[in-house]
């Protein structure tokens, strides 16, 4: 958090400035993923954050994860320069590396290089859940995840309508965060590979 205000006056990483808001909102918001990706990996395995930015969720996933459990490796992908540096210092001060790493790179540029495949991609805060799963289907294993974190409402309705006409409704589960604190927050898990659809496109 303190390099996070360092930086933030600059390129505007995050607008919350009260330091217990800030906390639920980014810091335990970020964390609720975590039982969710320990049980989908329990053997280890590749996360990446895509859309890192400030580093939520992806940098307090990394350090209660990645303490933890010695197989399981994070990278924060950003394609914007002045965040990539943010990312690249907050890698350097938290002694996690090389198992967390930053790509500058767009999913897209990524997907088309053919390299690394992941088998759980995070999202918070990047765009609409049909978009997301665009992106991230092509860089996750066969039997990889993509958790989005999203908010319940009027336009979550609409948005999950669109991203199920995409993917089919059996590869979305919509999951309630239950924490008084974060009134309404989802973390929704998308498995492509279970859908004929996505697998016909990508």
């Amino acid at each position: 958090m303190r390099l996070l205000d360092a930086w933030n006056p600059a390129i505007n990483l995050t607008r919350v400035s009260d330091p217990l808001e800030r906390a639920t909102r980014h810091l335990l918001d970020s964390l609720v993923a975590a039982p969710h990706i320990e049980r989908l990996l329990p053997n280890g395995g590749k996360i990446a954050d895509l859309g890192s930015g400030g580093g939520f969720p992806g940098v307090p996933l990394a350090a209660r994860l990645l303490s933890l459990h010695d197989g399981l490796s994070m990278t924060l992908i950003e394609s914007i320069g002045k965040k990539v540096r943010f990312l690249e210092a907050v890698t350097a001060a938290s002694g996690l590396a090389p198992r967390l790493r930053v790509a500058h790179a767009r999913a897209e540029d990524l997907a088309q290089g053919g390299g690394v495949r992941f088998d759980v991609i995070t999202a918070r805060a990047v765009a609409p859940l049909g978009e997301l799963i665009r992106l991230a289907a092509p860089l996750l294993t066969p039997t990889g995840s993509l958790l989005a974190w999203k908010r319940a409402s009027d336009e979550w309705g609409v948005e999950l309508g669109a991203a199920s006409s995409f993917i089919g409704t059996s590869a979305i589960e919509v999951i309630p965060v239950g924490a008084s604190a974060l009134d309404g927050a989802l973390l929704v898990r998308v498995t492509p590979h279970e859908s004929e659809r996505v697998r016909a496109r990508v």
